[in-house]
């Protein structure tokens, strides 16, 4: 699967605020760090049981089950 930086770009700019500073982090270490530079992208084919946990995932998403990404955090750093 071929990305963009023009589709980066676009994913950039649909991120709150409050996710910029992690993803500034992620991008820095990418950008700088040789070690994370050789990380192949998978490329596993998508399995019948991926297409269903991600059906589930949307769905309970979009009944307001979802984590918050700021509580996330919180659980990671405390």
């Amino acid at each position: 699967m071929a990305v963009s930086k023009d589709h980066l770009n676009k994913l950039i700019q649909q991120l709150p605020e409050e996710a910029l500073p992690i993803a500034a982090d992620f991008l820095e270490k990418l950008v700088t760090n040789k070690e994370y530079r050789h990380i192949p992208w998978d490329d596993e084919p998508t399995t019948q049981d991926d297409i269903e946990a991600i059906k589930k995932a949307k769905e309970s998403f979009r009944r307001g089950e979802s984590i918050k990404l700021k509580d996330v955090i919180d659980d990671l750093l405390n």
